[in-house]
């Protein structure tokens, strides 16, 4: 009799975690685009990219970091953008050209905005965005 309690219990307990687990839901968030970089920069432009993020439950922060094939030469990026809780962001990067892109592969950088976006439960929602970018 005891033993048949004990395996109803864990039957019960095993019901009661599998339904809270369906019942969480997964956090999503939009990331979107607003400005991109142009095609062709010339040596000392800045161009900054702006990202959006917009969440139906809050986050604990979202950031912007940029991701660079060649770095130091073509186009470059100081540092990334981060917002700290919230359901909406506006994410910034600079990217500058730096050298002539003549010499890489197809004549250009390829550079990215890579964005995160972090929830209390650990989640991660995340988005790139890639350009090429000449520099003659």
């Amino acid at each position: 009799m005891k033993k048949l309690t004990q395996i109803t219990l864990l039957i019960a307990l095993s019901i009661v975690l599998a339904t809270s687990l369906l019942a969480a839901t997964v956090p999503t968030a939009t990331i979107k685009l607003v400005r991109g970089l142009p095609k062709v920069m010339e040596v000392g432009e800045s161009y900054t990219v702006v990202i959006k993020v917009v969440s139906e439950q809050p986050f604990i922060w979202a950031m912007a970091l940029p991701d660079l094939q060649f770095p130091g030469k073509g186009v470059i990026a100081q540092g990334g953008d981060h917002a700290a809780g919230g359901t909406t962001a506006r994410l910034e990067v600079t990217f500058t050209a730096k050298s002539s892109t003549a010499e890489m592969p197809g004549g250009v950088a390829p550079v990215a905005v890579v964005v995160g976006v972090r929830y209390t439960n650990g989640y991660v929602v995340s988005q790139q965005f890639g350009f090429e970018v000449a520099v003659p």
